[in-house]
């Protein structure tokens, strides 16, 4: 659980560097999108921590 986690928050964070840099064009869809997997790779490995426990 806890890989699934970083790997979307890598994911997310490849996507919102890749619009810095002009390789995606800005939108509001595309940043939603990569907050979303940033959120949701948190919520990952914060559950893969708990789990561990």
């Amino acid at each position: 659980m806890r890989l699934a986690g970083v790997t979307l928050m890598i994911l997310a964070l490849a996507l919102l560097l890749a619009m810095v840099v002009d390789v995606v064009p800005p939108g509001l869809l595309v940043s939603l999108a990569s907050y979303g997997l940033l959120f949701a790779g948190v919520f990952c490995f914060t559950a893969g921590v708990i789990r561990r426990r």
